[in-house]
């Protein structure tokens, strides 16, 4: 049996500032770095074959640090990029929600169907990025890999993997840099184990 480790990027300036993050390309600030550093150590003893990352370079950034630690390659999967946030990115939630009076309360009760102005469905997440998450899995049935993404993405894959309705994806925690595992069983049933596992950044004051 396999474990898939699906990991959310380190941290960038704008998490700090609780913005919209979704397909703006921000790189790791020095904390991201920090973190990524301590998920290669963590990553060291499962044994991991193959890494998978986002296109955007917070993601790809976290991938190339832990790949450089496991002398492996990273393999680019555009489908596993966050959500397109539109003309929300880089905007803090408590102004989206000032200045979108008329939208806001339904994209949050169904982010599923109402889509972002400028930007994505929740819906549309998903139909790309779950799809992709099922074809790595499928290619590794035997084998440990890592999958670096984004917190709406991983919440977004976990909910469909726990039979969730995905409306309700904020229910799952997702800190930066956390590590979700997923075992893939012989019979191709997908089993979530873990959540959100941080203990890895303790050392690091992360």
């Amino acid at each position: 049996m396999g474990k898939i480790f699906l990991i959310r990027h380190g941290e960038v300036e704008w998490n700090r500032r609780n913005a919209y993050i979704g397909s703006t390309d921000l790189p790791l600030n020095p904390m991201g770095q920090a973190q990524a550093r301590q998920l290669a150590e963590y990553l060291r003893s499962k044994e991991i074959s193959a890494i998978y990352s986002s296109d955007l370079i917070r993601a790809s950034q976290t991938a190339e640090i832990i790949a450089a630690r496991l002398s492996l390659k990273v393999n680019i999967r555009p489908e596993m990029r966050e959500v397109d946030y539109g003309e929300w990115e880089g905007v803090p939630e408590s102004k989206v929600r000032e200045r979108y009076r008329e939208i806001y309360p339904g994209w949050r009760a169904n982010p599923v169907d109402i889509r972002i102005p400028g930007g994505e469905t929740f819906g549309e997440l998903r139909d790309r990025a779950l799809p992709a998450f099922i074809e790595i899995a499928k290619a590794h049935p035997k084998d440990n890999v890592a999958i670096i993404a984004h917190k709406s993405a991983n919440r977004v894959i976990l909910a469909c993997l726990l039979g969730m309705d995905v409306n309700r994806y904020r229910q799952i925690g997702q800190g930066n840099s956390c590590v979700n595992t997923i075992e893939a069983r012989p019979d191709g049933g997908l089993v979530v184990e873990r959540i959100n596992l941080r203990g890895h950044l303790l050392d690091a004051g992360c």
